[in-house]
């Protein structure tokens, strides 16, 4: 019943996320006036997820792998430091953001980003409250965590509904809401935890977890720049129109998977970096092969269900026929990106983050080289199996990378490094192996 809660809690505080961020896009699309901004002021949101998604390769995984080792006094500092990075970052982020808000001329409404002033002024809190998520992950309790995220989404859709009410669903209004959020969010953290995150010193967060902070980061950025050269590299080949068709597809049957995905290397990433730690090299390999065994069964049943669901969804709504032969591949592809999940989680955890960063790199090249194969010979389903042909190349190599660093990993050594690794960070030398 504990591992249940324990689980219960990571799914539920990443569908809270997911809604949060799902809706905050909708309330962009289809009810922020006045016409014609909400082009721009989805472009806004994008930046501020992106910022946040990088700031969570920086520091946030990296509190997961690295800082989930410690205890007492040793933890208690990295976890200082790592707030006070957050927040460096946040700072930094928005006088660039700023920066970009006061020398865009707004050329056109749908690349105008005048949103940009509400926004960048509260990216540091928004970093604080989010690092503060993962903080609560890396000592594996996520039911803390949903409780911050709870306060904030609280304070987000009380803001929305007291602002749309008396003065109307102004653009600004979106990223105030998120912004005072994070606030109340990232404050409730500090009182719970008591931390003095005034402490820390983001220049030895980056000093005792550069590797780590620098590979995981560089591992983000080409995530980002596949999922956004997606569109661009088959220009000419499908039209805008396959193109939407295709992001819908991805949108309806890809995106939860890739939410599942978030949860669940949220929860095994500490408990297998703590295996890690402590040289644990058979628990290690037994957490990996059980969870691949179960997920290789939710996949298959995932694949079964949502095929003939979704064929059945569009039969009765003629308006998602386009989707038809889209469904199979792309649920394939969602099917595999649950195998891969205690891979990667392995691989994390054993602070493997260029074996991470040679796997993203082979995925993303061999995902876009089949995008424009598939797209060139057989259009708009084609380009669906190329991407889906990406994410098989993609799995071999994590259990490729993940068997070559399982194998390499010390048994019974302080702080389960393998000999002569390059990854190995020695601010993990002082790691406690003791597991809750």
């Amino acid at each position: 019943m504990r591992g249940a809660r324990w689980v219960a809690a990571g799914l539920t505080d990443q569908l809270v996320i997911a809604t949060a961020n799902a809706g905050a896009t909708l309330l962009a699309a289809l009810v922020i006036h006045p016409e014609g901004r909400a082009g721009g002021l989805l472009l806004t949101i994008g930046l501020g997820y992106l910022v946040l998604g990088l700031n969570r390769e920086f520091i946030g995984n990296v509190l997961l792998a690295q800082v989930s080792r410690l205890d007492g006094a040793e933890r208690d500092r990295m976890v200082r430091n790592a707030l006070a990075a957050a927040f460096a970052v946040g700072c930094v982020a928005a006088l660039v953001l700023l920066a970009v808000w006061a020398f865009w001329r707004h050329p056109a409404p749908k690349a105008d980003l005048q949103d940009l002033v509400w926004l960048a002024p509260f990216l540091p809190a928004i970093l604080v409250h989010d690092t503060g998520r993962y903080v609560y992950l890396s000592d594996r309790d996520p039911i803390r965590a949903l409780r911050i995220d709870l306060v904030w989404i609280t304070v987000q859709i009380a803001l929305l509904v007291a602002g749309g009410l008396t003065l109307g669903m102004r653009p600004g209004l979106l990223p105030v809401s998120w912004g005072l959020g994070a606030v109340v969010g990232a404050s409730v953290f500090l009182l719970l935890t008591r931390i003095a995150a005034w402490r820390g010193d983001p220049r030895r967060w980056l000093a005792e977890t550069r590797k780590l902070s620098g590979w995981f980061t560089a591992t983000g950025v080409i995530g980002q720049l596949q999922v956004q050269a997606v569109g661009f590299v088959v220009t000419g080949q499908l039209t805008p129109d396959q193109l939407t068709y295709l992001r819908a597809g991805q949108t309806t049957l890809l995106q939860p998977v890739q939410n599942f995905v978030t949860a669940m290397m949220g929860l095994l990433v500490p408990r297998a970096s703590r295996l890690a730690g402590a040289g644990d090299r058979a628990g290690l390999r037994r957490q990996t092969v059980r969870v691949a065994a179960g997920f290789a069964v939710l996949a298959v049943l995932a694949v079964a269900v949502m095929v003939p669901l979704a064929h059945l969804l569009i039969r009765y709504v003629p308006r998602l026929a386009y989707i038809g032969g889209l469904i199979l591949p792309i649920s394939v592809q969602a099917g595999i990106y649950l195998v891969q999940i205690p891979f990667a989680a392995a691989i994390r955890a054993m602070h493997r983050g260029r074996l991470l960063f040679t796997q993203y790199a082979i995925f993303t090249a061999t995902s876009l080289t089949g995008l424009v194969t598939g797209a060139a010979t057989a259009g708009l389903t084609g380009a669906a199996w190329g991407l889906t042909t990406g994410a098989a190349v993609g799995l071999v190599v994590f259990v490729g990378c993940y068997a070559w660093a399982v194998a390499r990993l010390r048994s019974g050594s302080p702080d389960g490094s393998p000999d002569g690794s390059p990854d190995a960070d020695p601010s993990t030398r002082n790691a406690s192996p003791a597991s809750r």
